[in-house]
């Protein structure tokens, strides 16, 4: 079964842009979607950083997080 959330996830978009992501899209999105750290953060109601990753870990891409200057 598929992640609810795959259609709007705001990661989803990255991992069309990078083919090494494509693992993660495979695990997390098309199979254990119940173990990804934004699918759990987001069932608590909890807003989802854009930049954290499935496994719990963060992606930092410059840009990613926008800054409060």
């Amino acid at each position: 079964m598929k992640c609810p959330s795959t259609q709007g996830c705001p990661l989803f978009p990255l991992f069309r842009m990078k083919s090494s992501l494509g693992v993660w899209q495979t695990h997390y999105c098309e199979n254990e979607f119940e173990s990804c750290a934004r699918y759990r953060l987001a069932k608590t109601g909890i807003r989802v950083p854009p930049n954290l990753l499935p496994n719990g870990k963060e992606l930092n891409l410059p840009g990613l997080i926008p800054t409060g200057t």
